[in-house]
């Protein structure tokens, strides 16, 4: 064996349990590493998993609080309006009611059913689908019902809250919200506890619409918990489930997992790398549901139709801004409300009013300087928020929101010029607290609505208090309504050939227990209040009984655009005149050139059912505005009464006589007799009389007089007067009243 090299005996077995040491050490490691690359796997798994369900669980309740929110909004809307409080004491309530709540249910997309509950909990108005419902709400809801009504009850006449959450219902589940039925302005006395309730079944249709504003696949109403899908609890006021709202278990992370599974398994010596990507694809995973759950978010805060902030998102910015910024810091609010947004509507179509709350948000965000927030509150109405460093400064702002609205808006192929009517309160920043701010802008813009168009009006100390007084006046002259206390006064029309009575105007006077209170006071709050429709009512009613007492006298009654609108206006008109069995061609319906300028079409119809009656129609106020001869054409008036203010300046202004007397020949030119307002002394009616008035009414022949003065100086047959103007071949003509 010589030559022969004989390793030491283990030294093979040495490096073999070196070998096998290194293997099982290997090993271990590997087995260490995957544990711990199985252990941050799983970790990742499943908190990406964890964000998802977070992400929908919070996706899915801002859709319940979208829902909650948007019922409260339409109740608050409804409830809290001086119309429908008056109403609730009105003989016309329950017509009013189906009219403004019952039949917009069929197709209203806000609510399915609306409910009035009186203050003995019977319901005043039941109706689903714009048709009456012939069963009790109870028989209709569960039991949470009768809570929801304690609750709503229970708050304060005045500064009532508005409830609103879910409910189960023989149809499903169902958004619900109630509050009592109270006037908007303060200084009001308490409301009796009438409580309105609106309805929106959670369908498949209202599910599908939410899913598309959130962006949420998949959206879902179920009765119970699905499984594999992540399910929010609707609760009623009790607390109790009436229903889930379901999304699917996106589970990206496991998803993730089982994409790279078979690489990990199958690549042993790239398991570092399948860490590194797999932690990468988690955190990729995890940023997406991130951005997911923030772009969701901000969807809840922002305006679908314009995107600037919605009204939740307006109060979290202010909530948010710092009054540290600058100790004099002032923040100043700005509520821009479109000037006859309805009417663009109405006109030229839903599709073109959105496009130009677009344009308009656009220009807003684009022409306003960097900081101010803008916001959509509700319809046309747009807020803006605007900070600066002084008391005042604020104000700055004013002429740049008019140079928003100066140019026209181009939408499609029109172009559409508007004015805005703006309201501004501003305070410190410091001291601010936005619900009041918001209140005391909503005044000013109250003001400035009910103004000139294009007005802006700051808040100041004083508004409240006039507000309160406009509310005292309305209240006061809802009460005179309810007595009757304003009367019909008759102002004489004469023939301007014959100098004789041939009719009276019927006019509307308020002696109150305080004295006298002028037409162009209260006509204006009746006009803003809603009350006008209810007043020309009981003034026409006054002058046909009145009239059917004077056989042949022409009676002319002037109607308010309310009145008009009524679609049983007509039908009313009517039964008035055969209740007095007045005759129809003796009363004249005066309109002014408003109530065809705002809506022909509807004017139009109008004015041929009242003619169909045998009435007859006539312009009132021609030459102060914007009627045409056109329009004499189009709606064929009986009779056509110029303007005081054209009369008015015929003695020393050549031009205005001039105007005057070629205004009455175009009229005359279209077969149409005219009728002189405003006669105050004897050069004016002769005047009028040559220049071919057929008849002349003013306070050179007589001012309004009672039913008692009038019967008492010209329609007794014992003292028949004649009234005679100067210049005529009768008697010369002096003044009678």
């Amino acid at each position: 064996m010589a030559g022969v090299h004989v390793p030491p005996l283990g030294s093979g077995y040495q490096k073999r349990r070196i070998l096998i040491t290194a293997v099982v050490l290997s090993l271990g490691i590997a087995a260490v590493l995957g544990a711990v690359v199985s252990g941050a796997i799983y970790s990742i798994v499943r908190t990406a998993d964890e964000l998802d369900e977070t992400r929908a669980t919070g996706a899915a309740a801002s859709v319940l609080e979208s829902l909650r929110s948007q019922m409260a909004g339409t109740v608050r809307d409804n409830a809290f309006w001086d119309e429908a409080y008056r109403q609730l004491d009105s003989p016309t309530r329950d017509a009013w009611l189906i009219e403004n709540w019952g039949f917009p249910s069929l197709d209203y997309p806000l609510y399915d059913m609306a409910l009035v509950i009186g203050p003995d909990d019977k319901p005043l108005l039941h109706y689903r689908s714009g048709k009456p419902m012939d069963v009790q709400p109870s028989e209709v809801f569960d039991s949470s019902l009768a809570r929801l009504v304690e609750r709503a009850r229970a708050a304060d006449g005045l500064q009532g809250d508005v409830h609103a959450g879910f409910i189960g219902t023989v149809h499903g589940p169902a958004v619900i919200g109630a509050a009592r039925i109270r006037p908007f302005l303060q200084g009001i006395p308490p409301p009796e506890s009438y409580i309105l309730i609106f309805e929106k079944d959670l369908d498949a249709n209202a599910i599908n619409e939410a899913a598309q504003k959130f962006n949420l696949r998949g959206l879902q109403l179920t009765d119970t918990r699905v499984e594999g899908t992540i399910a929010v609890p609707l609760r009623d006021i009790d607390g109790n489930t009436v229903g889930f709202l379901s999304l699917p278990s996106e589970k990206s992370g496991t998803r993730s997992y089982e994409r790279v599974r078979p690489l990990i398994f199958g690549a042993a010596a790239t398991l570092l790398l399948l860490i590194a990507g797999i932690g990468i694809i988690g955190l990729l995973s995890v940023r997406s549901l991130a951005k997911e759950e923030a772009r969701a978010r901000e969807n809840s805060l922002h305006d679908h139709l314009t995107g600037v902030l919605n009204r939740p998102g307006l109060f979290e910015y202010v909530d948010n801004l710092a009054p540290d910024i600058c100790r004099s810091a002032m923040i100043g609010l700005y509520l821009v409300d479109i000037d006859g947004f309805k009417a663009i509507n109405d006109l030229w179509g839903q599709h073109v009013g959105d496009k130009l709350l677009g344009a308009v948000a656009a220009r807003l965000t684009e022409e306003l300087p960097p900081g101010t927030a803008i916001s959509r509150l509700d319809g046309d109405q747009f807020a803006i928020v605007s900070l600066a460093d002084a008391a005042g400064k604020v104000a700055h702002l004013q002429s740049a929101v008019g140079d928003v609205f100066a140019e026209p808006f181009k939408i499609g192929r029109r172009e559409i010029e508007i004015g805005v009517s703006v309201g501004v309160a501003e305070a410190a920043l410091s001291q601010a607290n936005f619900h009041d701010l918001l209140r005391q802008a909503e005044m000013a813009l109250h003001q400035a609505k009910h103004g000139s168009d294009g007005a802006t009006v700051v808040f100041h100390s004083q508004m409240e208090a006039e507000l309160i007084e406009q509310a005292k006046l309305e209240q006061q002259l809802i009460e005179a309504l309810d007595r009757h206390e304003i009367k019909a006064a008759f102002q004489p029309v004469v023939d301007a050939r014959s100098g004789d009575l041939c009719g009276v105007e019927a006019l509307a006077r308020w002696n109150s227990a305080n004295g006298p209170i002028a037409p162009d006071v209260f006509i204006p709050v009746a006009e803003r209040a809603g009350l006008i429709g209810i007043l020309g009512s009981q003034i026409l009613e006054q002058a046909i009984a009145q009239g059917s007492r004077w056989p042949g006298l022409q009676i002319a009654v002037n109607v308010s655009p309310v009145q008009l609108r009524n679609r049983y206006f007509a039908g009313g008109l009517k039964a008035t005149l055969d209740k007095f069995g007045f005759e129809p061609h003796r009363l004249t319906i005066e309109l002014t050139e408003g109530v065809i300028i705002s809506n022909a079409d509807q004017a139009k119809r109008s004015i041929s059912e009242i003619k169909a009656l045998g009435i007859r129609v006539a312009l009132d106020d021609f030459g102060s505005g914007f009627a045409s001869i056109g329009a004499l054409r189009q709606f064929r008036f009986d009779r056509v009464k110029l303007d005081k203010s054209l009369v008015a300046s015929i003695e020393h202004n050549a031009q205005a006589a001039e105007v005057f007397d070629t205004t009455i020949k175009l009229v005359n030119a279209l077969g149409v007799p005219v009728t002189v307002e405003g006669i105050e002394n004897r050069h004016q009616a002769e005047f009028a009389r040559q220049a071919g008035s057929h008849q002349l009414q003013g306070y050179w022949f007589s001012k309004p007089l009672s039913k008692e003065e009038l019967t008492e100086c010209f329609l007794r047959r014992d003292r028949l007067r004649e009234f005679r103007v100067a210049g005529y071949d009768a008697v010369a003509h002096q003044p009678l009243v």
